[in-house]
């Protein structure tokens, strides 16, 4: 995708989106790690990161790529609605990139919206039908759902592409379990 800005404009957008970039390296990383928060430095560091990008999309409002860093920056923030909405526009915009919807799907559950989060996921799945990971993800999306069929069709494929692949088997023991009333189907917020 081309972005048009005039010469002098240009340099202002590198600036800004280098900084943000060299701000936000490393905090994404943390919303991976159970029960991390953000501390005062990390916070701070983040809160400038979404300034510089700010700026950037002010130059290019359709520049996918800030909005997916900004996105990323939300989300391990925890400013999830900020965070879907980004991730939104950044799909909209780059039609291949399985990683959009895949984050939008994450971000949309985070905010309690099933059904969205169900669409993303499914959407990755459009993109990248050959990752067994998607395949997972868009599992338990429909279990939480409450769509248990459905949930079990889809994880038993992400199994039959990576047989051994633990989360995998987590995955299809919980969706199993949760069908036949063993366990308590998981809320969105009790994924983590």
């Amino acid at each position: 995708m081309e972005y048009e800005l005039p010469e002098d404009k240009i340099p202002i957008f590198n600036s800004n989106f280098e900084k943000g970039n060299k701000l936000s390296e490393g905090l994404t990383i943390i919303k991976g790690t159970a029960g991390s928060k953000l501390d005062f430095w990390k916070k701070r560091k983040a809160k400038k990161a979404i300034k510089h990008y700010t700026e950037c999309l002010n130059l290019i409002p359709n520049h996918w790529q800030t909005n997916w860093l900004i996105a990323k920056v939300y989300q391990v923030m925890s400013e999830n609605k900020k965070a879907l909405n980004h991730f939104e526009i950044a799909v909209e915009i780059e039609k291949e990139n399985p990683d959009l919807p895949r984050e939008a799907s994450i971000s949309a559950m985070d905010s309690g919206k099933v059904d969205l989060a169900v669409k993303y996921s499914q959407e990755a799945l459009n993109r990248q039908p050959n990752d067994s990971g998607l395949y997972c993800n868009h599992a338990v999306n429909l279990m939480v759902l409450g769509n248990d069929n459905e949930a079990i069709k889809w994880i038993k494929k992400a199994i039959e592409m990576e047989p051994n692949d633990k989360i995998n088997q987590n995955v299809f023991s919980l969706i199993n379990d949760v069908a036949n009333g063993k366990r308590k189907r998981p809320k969105y917020n009790q994924l983590g």
